[in-house]
């Protein structure tokens, strides 16, 4: 009896399909880039201009300048990569190495990316135990707790990259095709066991973690109104009988009971903000998605790593993964502005 075996056998991209995805991506990454700089610009100064008097307008101002340096840093990892491309199909050539600095430009974004994911999942987490338990962590969130803890996450993020950076630097390199020398990024071979280590925690565990807590977070919110809702409706239909009221004419409420929360009513600002923290969740858990595939890929499929057999179409496929994490971080204006009437009303001023 004959037995055969079949196997998949998982091919790389060519070098031209490599340069084509690169250029179409920086083509998306330069756009996006800059609509979502003028937006987190406008962002940035609505809310200043709001006045920072609680602790979601602060959360919502400092998300927006995180959102605008990881912009900021895309739109220079944009140029860089186009110039590469350029300069592969092209005698087109730069005083410095594109592709090594665009090398520089990708390691900046791996902090500002885990600083957005930690942020939003805060944001989340902070509005939904407001609706959860309005009573009890409506006034913890203070402006200074709030503020201290957005600010922690900076703080983590950079000092946990500032290793990696050490063993980089700026070398001019010699370009035979070129015969000249030219400033180039210079990369330590001690450095890849520190960034393994560093890159497991922000590119891997962080977003990870952030995804599954922004999906609880999301739904715990939203069954918590639909049950403060359910709750109100049925309180206001019940007729109270006598032998439940009080000598004072009202109906009799047993004290220690827990329906404080339940019957506690959002106002017209808390909506707002619930509508705007939920659509960012939405938003940061659908841009996220991609991301979140890309790590299973590589956890999955060894080969699917730099410098492996996979390492075209790993790059074509991070490239393509950033395009979702740049609207992430481009679109929320949109949001602020439905659902904001404050931010809509000084916006227009600006």
């Amino acid at each position: 009896m004959n037995t055969t075996t079949s196997s998949v056998v998982l091919q790389d991209f060519s070098p031209g399909q490599l340069i084509a995805g690169m250029q179409v991506c920086s083509v998306f990454w330069a756009f996006i880039s800059a609509f979502g700089i003028v937006a987190n610009v406008i962002n940035i100064r609505t809310f200043i201009a709001m006045g920072l008097t609680d602790g979601m307008t602060i959360s919502f101002l400092i998300l927006s300048i995180t959102d605008l340096k990881f912009l900021l840093v895309s739109m220079a990892l944009s140029f860089s990569t186009g110039f590469y491309v350029l300069e592969t199909i092209s005698d087109f050539w730069q005083q410095w190495i594109p592709y090594n600095v665009g090398l520089y430009f990708a390691n900046l974004i791996v902090p500002l990316s885990a600083m957005t994911s930690l942020q939003t999942s805060f944001i989340a987490i902070a509005r939904c135990l407001c609706v959860a338990a309005p009573f009890y962590f409506k006034d913890m969130l203070t402006r200074r707790i709030t503020l201290v803890i957005m600010v922690s996450f900076i703080l983590f993020s950079t000092a946990a990259y500032i290793p990696v950076f050490a063993y980089m630097g700026v070398i001019d390199k010699f370009d035979p095709k070129r015969n000249m020398s030219r400033p180039t990024v210079w990369v330590s071979a001690s450095r890849e066991p520190i960034k393994n280590i560093v890159w497991t925690i922000l590119a891997m565990v962080i977003p990870l973690a952030s995804q599954v807590v922004v999906i609880i977070s999301l739904v715990v919110m939203a069954m918590a109104i639909k049950n403060s809702h359910q709750f109100r409706m049925a309180s206001s239909s019940f007729t109270p009988q006598p032998n439940n009221i009080e000598q004072t004419g009202k109906p009799a409420i047993k004290s220690g009971t827990k329906i404080t929360d339940k019957l506690y009513k959002l106002s017209g600002k808390d909506m707002q903000i619930v509508q705007q923290v939920a659509l960012i969740s939405i938003l940061h858990i659908i841009c996220q998605t991609p991301k979140i595939m890309f790590i299973i890929a590589g956890i999955i499929l060894p080969e699917f790593n730099f410098n492996r057999a996979l390492y075209n179409v790993y790059l074509t496929m991070s490239n393509t993964r950033l395009i979702f994490e740049m609207i992430n971080s481009a679109i929320t204006l949109p949001i602020y502005y439905k659902f904001n009437s404050k931010f809509r009303r000084l916006a227009k001023c600006i």
